[in-house]
């Protein structure tokens, strides 16, 4: 029968019939006649029964049983009001598929709303998320906020008017008889009936002998503001299952069919890390500040150092104390309590610590705090995700934080710092991003193999740098054992790669995974720079600190045999790949703002100028 559904559903949604609401109700009673001819035993002349009141004397269902059948969803009837609350264009539209699909799964029957009208304990736990929303840098507005309450105030109108004319009102409480098939009572349209009187205010609504026409317009009315807001309680728990993880797809609509708790599960969509939660708390920060401190002081555009005394002094000592920085008095005078600030600043900021005010550090301290407020907003936006939410062992890098992270179990267990592509460079469009062309990109793959003594192969662009020392030194090729190959580069000239050794820019160790950008992780025989602030050096490839440690690390984890012969591959100058038994997921993001350890908030610049919001400077 499932299969039957899906089938109509798909079928309603490529149907061009159904543009307007007269082609909408015929799927609808096409719909309805299927499910109701495959699922009831009943006679052809037999009609769901909405029954109001349970019988006196002797109930049809056990005294017991009573409460639990009035608080759940039931009725067949649920399937033409929420199948009519449902936008029309929502049939053809591919993005709401899964709350089409989420009611099917559920034989269209309200997720959030129970057979008394009122609102589930699931529901009250969605909306108490969805209020709380702004804790992680998402607009409330997104999920439709206020429509949530006006839909829910005429829910209530309606079940008051209801209970007005039916006291004991429920969605319905059908006769059932010993041998267990529902007693439908007759009626001249069936079996589309039940669909077709739902949708027909002229029409009453089935029921238990003794109805009234006026209580068949109050049940009507309720179902229909049930529906609607039924169905925007499922549109905005979606969206912000969505939002805060989209890597959970079946688990959100198994969430939604009741197999797990809505409140834990909402939970666990929130990053449980030491990291998002110190971002959490900075987000408050900002915003607070932002709101007491509207025009917040500003330094002047020259260098201030230990000794200096006047106004501006006393303006930067008044933004490192409402920043959390300093906490003395507002003297004027830039003592060393004022110097330990300024460089506690430097540090949040990954600035040279050198307690000078300069050109950076000012740039830093005149950056309003509402930017900064959008920096941490952005960054959590990227933490929420983040690729590495899919995995328990991978290797991350954070480009503007110059710095990448192993991860095993959820733990970070090693951490190198490296070096990434300049900021510098003209702009060229590389896989329809429009980017600096020394840039690292931001990406997801997975490391495949290790590469001992790696061979550098110098690529155009590279090739067209050391052209012209080459164009000047005979021997310079030979002198740093480049070798030629067969094939040639654009410019008519061999192409040519260099052997392993102390030069190679490669160092001695390389890390391969597959890419469109043809970047890799590899060692450097230029160790001093990994001691800069600023690490952006390289023309794309990452360089690791540190290279032959982090390999071993990875070898011994996939239990790789070449572990245990790893020092003794070093001893030549023959490339060897070892393959990894497992690959390891490697993933590059561009986040600027940090907590490597859960309490200091690091803000780490806008480095390539992709986010338009952070940092005093791009480049």
């Amino acid at each position: 029968m499932e299969g039957v559904e899906r089938s109509l559903l798909k079928g309603t949604g490529r149907e061009s019939g159904i543009q307007h609401r007269s082609g909408h109700w015929a799927s609808v009673l096409l719909f309805s006649t299927v499910i109701v001819l495959a699922t009831s035993v009943a006679s052809p002349a037999q009609s769901l029964a909405v029954v109001k009141n349970p019988p006196q004397g002797k109930p049809d269902i056990p005294v017991e049983d009573q409460a639990r059948v009035s608080a759940d969803a039931t009725s067949p009837l649920w399937r033409a009001f929420i199948w009519e609350a449902m936008p029309t264009e929502w049939l053809t539209d591919s993005r709401r598929h899964s709350i089409l699909e989420a009611y099917q799964l559920n034989d269209w029957k309200p997720f959030f709303i129970n057979g008394r009208f009122e609102l589930t304990e699931r529901a009250s736990q969605l909306k108490a998320r969805l209020n709380q929303a702004g804790e992680h840098a998402l607009d409330p507005r997104t999920f439709g906020i206020e429509r949530l309450g006006s839909l829910t105030q005429r829910l209530e109108q309606s079940r008051v008017a209801l209970h007005l004319v039916e006291p004991h009102a429920v969605d319905r409480l059908a006769h059932l008889p010993e041998n267990g098939v529902m007693d439908f009572e007759e009626g001249p349209h069936n079996p589309v009936l039940p669909v077709q009187v739902a949708m027909d205010p002229s029409q009453p609504l089935p029921q238990a002998r003794g109805g009234s026409r006026q209580a068949d317009q109050k049940y009507r009315e309720t179902f229909r503001a049930a529906s609607q807001l039924d169905i925007a309680l499922t549109q905005s728990y979606l969206r912000y299952c969505s939002e805060m993880n989209p890597f959970t797809n079946e688990e959100r609509l198994r969430t939604l069919e009741g197999q797990n708790p809505v409140d834990s599960f909402l939970q666990s969509l929130v990053p449980a890390t030491p990291q998002y939660k110190a971002l959490q708390v900075a987000l408050q920060k900002y915003r607070k500040l932002a709101q007491d401190h509207p025009r917040q002081p500003r330094v002047a555009a020259a260098a201030v150092r230990a000794g200096d005394t006047g106004a501006h002094v006393r303006d930067l000592q008044l933004r490192l104390h409402q920043e959390g920085f300093y906490d003395g008095k507002l003297s004027g005078s830039f003592d060393t309590q004022t110097q330990k600030g300024v460089q506690a600043f430097q540090r949040s900021h990954l600035l040279a610590v050198d307690g000078v005010v300069g050109k950076s550090t000012i740039e830093w301290l005149n950056v309003p705090y509402a930017r900064k407020a959008e920096m941490i907003s952005t960054s959590m936006k990227s933490l929420r995700e983040s690729q590495t939410r899919r995995y328990d062992k991978y290797v991350r890098i954070n480009i503007p934080q110059f710095t990448l992270e192993y991860v095993k179990d959820g733990r970070v267990k090693d951490v190198h710092r490296v070096i990434v592509g300049k900021a510098s460079g003209k702009k060229v469009k590389v896989q329809g991003r429009v980017m600096g062309e020394n840039q690292t990109p931001p990406l997801a793959s997975s490391i495949e193999q290790v590469v001992v003594n790696p061979r550098w192969y110098v690529t155009d662009r590279i090739w067209r740098e050391i052209a012209g020392d080459a164009a000047f030194d005979p021997e310079f090729f030979a002198r740093h054992g480049y070798v030629q190959m067969s094939s040639a580069y654009s410019s008519g000239a061999p192409r040519v790669f260099q052997e392993p050794g102390p030069s190679n820019p490669l160092g001695q160790v390389k890390f391969e995974f597959p890419n469109a950008y043809a970047v890799f992780l590899h060692d450097t025989p230029k160790k001093y720079l990994f001691d800069r602030t600023r690490r952006d050096f390289s023309h794309g490839c990452i360089r690791v600190e540190n290279a032959k440690k982090l390999a071993q690390t990875l070898l011994a984890d996939d239990a790789n045999p070449a572990s245990g012969r790893f020092d003794d591959l070093f001893k030549g100058k023959r490339p060897t790949h070892i393959r990894l038994n497992e690959p390891v997921p490697i993933v590059v993001e561009y986040v600027p703002v940090s907590s490597p350890d859960g309490n200091e908030v690091l803000f780490l610049n806008d480095l390539y100028g992709m986010l338009g919001v952070g940092g005093p400077a791009k480049g």
